[in-house]
């Protein structure tokens, strides 16, 4: 997936409402929902980053991890959940992005 593929889908959903990681960070207090693309996974979550252990900081893979520390995040969006009562989890799956006009 190169850089301009990425920077296009996260590009999509800021037209959606959603807040591109670089320019923005999430709040520590509030439900957040998250997509980081993060060596070559696709990571999507909910989180209060206030809540997460203080020690995950390191902890590669994980909410405060990337959404803190951003270290080596190729790029990513969070939005406030709509829900604040949402269940709050992570699910991690293999970056690939279809070409919608043919189907790969």
């Amino acid at each position: 997936m190169s850089e301009y593929e990425i920077t296009q889908w996260r590009k999509r959903l800021e037209r959606k409402g959603w807040l591109g990681l670089s320019r923005s960070s999430p709040p520590i207090d509030k439900l957040v929902e998250y997509h980081v693309v993060w060596q070559g996974w696709l990571i999507s979550g909910r989180c209060v980053l206030g809540k997460e252990i203080k020690d995950d900081w390191w902890e590669p893979g994980t909410p405060q991890y990337l959404l803190s520390r951003k270290h080596g995040i190729s790029d990513g969006v969070w939005r406030l959940a709509k829900d604040q009562q949402a269940e709050v989890g992570q699910v991690r799956r293999a970056w690939v992005l279809k070409n919608k006009r043919s189907g790969e």
